[in-house]
């Protein structure tokens, strides 16, 4: 429990850890495509405002990298050296017609290519746009009929863009590898006051139960005294039947803390777990004609198992017990052992008086009991479905309950 428990605060912690790295990782990269797409945006209608070149003056005013950071969606303005740096082809029309065009400052585009790109920006209409590598922008004059398109090559600030990404990448990767082993270290603190007040709570069931032995003893000793002496009463009879009862429930807490304990190891063997079952499921025969309820058995033979024999029989116990008290009389429980793949599957039906199909999962809850009164006519404790899901898990399986009609119950273990 406390591993599964730890696992959990580590995904908690890494879950939190890779959000926030994500998060940050698409804000810095919107902003600067953002910012790029807004700074190519701001000279696309500069120089179609300016008739296809740039102007003659320009705001320079150098690099105030104060206010860059304090304002970082500021427009970049346009300095002496941009028209230098920016690679850049126009076109211009006049009532739809192609009357100039300019490639004189870009050299990987002629003026056919510069017509073909002009004639498939003319048919989107104007606007900004992206066409291939390029951002455009086309801006037309109604009342003159004059139309100018203007090209800049984006492919840089798209490089610089998918670079920016892939190394933000690599770093938020990084981060979270670095941060693995603290969380991991971390985690270990975090669960340590639950696993000290865990190993406190096994020890005082354990010393409990050692304790209690002796007073449920004695008094059942009384009571049989007492029986000789006065003969059998219906109070002798009740104090028996209860310390008996106390007897087996101090037993069933001290096996489920023993079980809960992680750090005792399994005495693993390889045995026929067919031959096991069948000799545990034989065992019941007996008592399930007596309470009027029909057994039967499909045990596929000679399927060999490697893990607890006699926590597997004490498995087994359980499942057929309960099956045994709370099949209605004239019901029929049905055991099945077999292979399924690589897994053992153990199952265990029965007919049942009523069961609330919302509540399955409940089965498996310590002192939960579906039917409290019919679990007290019968001698249980609410204890017993929880020790055979602690068996099932370190047996590292699983044990479902179903039920299809609320009149039969399924319980199916997969080793």
């Amino acid at each position: 429990m406390l591993k599964k428990l730890q696992r959990k605060f580590i995904s908690i912690a890494l879950l939190a850890l890779v959000i926030i790295v994500w998060v940050q990782m698409f804000a810095v990269n919107a902003m600067n495509v953002y910012q790029r797409d807004s700074e190519v945006r701001n000279i696309l209608y500069v120089i179609a405002e300016n008739g296809g070149v740039f102007p003659n003056s320009y705001h320079d005013s150098g690099t105030d990298y104060v206010d860059s950071i304090l304002n970082p969606f500021k427009k970049v303005q346009i300095t002496i050296e941009t028209p230098y740096s920016t690679r850049y082809f126009v076109v211009k029309l006049n009532h739809n017609t192609v009357t100039d065009i300019s490639t004189e400052n870009i050299a990987a585009v002629s003026d056919r290519d510069a017509f073909e790109y002009a004639s498939q920006v003319f048919k989107k209409g104007p606007g900004f746009g992206f066409l291939d590598d390029y951002r455009y922008y086309y801006a037309t004059d109604n009342n003159s009929g004059n139309s100018i398109i203007v090209f800049i090559d984006f492919s840089r600030e798209l490089e610089a863009t998918f670079k920016l990404f892939s190394l933000s990448l690599l770093v938020g990767i990084i981060c979270i590898l670095v941060l693995l082993y603290p969380v991991y270290k971390l985690s270990k603190n975090a669960i340590r006051p639950i696993e000290k007040s865990i190993e406190k709570q096994k020890q005082f069931i354990t010393d409990a139960g050692h304790e209690l032995k002796t007073p449920i003893a004695i008094i059942n000793a009384d009571a049989e005294v007492l029986e000789m002496c006065e003969g059998e009463n219906e109070w002798i009879t009740s104090i028996k039947n209860q310390t008996e009862r106390l007897d087996g429930l101090v037993k069933n807490l001290v096996t489920l803390s023993k079980l809960d304990e992680e750090k005792l190891k399994n005495k693993d063997t390889t045995f026929c777990i067919s031959d096991a079952v069948t000799e545990t499921v034989q065992n019941f025969e007996t008592l399930a004609a007596k309470n009027e309820v029909s057994l039967e058995y499909n045990i596929t033979p000679n399927i060999m198992y490697t893990g607890n024999e006699d926590e597997i029989k004490q498995l087994t116990s359980i499942l057929c017990d309960n099956a045994v008290k709370y099949c209605k009389k004239g019901g029929t429980i049905k055991i099945a052992v077999y292979k399924s793949g690589k897994n053992t599957v153990f199952s265990v039906f029965n007919d049942c008086e009523y069961i609330d199909k919302s509540k399955l999962d409940m089965l498996f809850d310590r002192f939960y009991r579906a039917d409290s009164s019919r679990a007290r006519e019968t001698g249980g404790y609410g204890i017993g479905l929880s020790i055979a899901q602690v068996i099932v898990q370190r047996h590292k399986g699983k044990i479902t309950a179903t039920s299809d009609d609320s009149k039969s119950i399924l319980f199916k273990v997969v080793l």
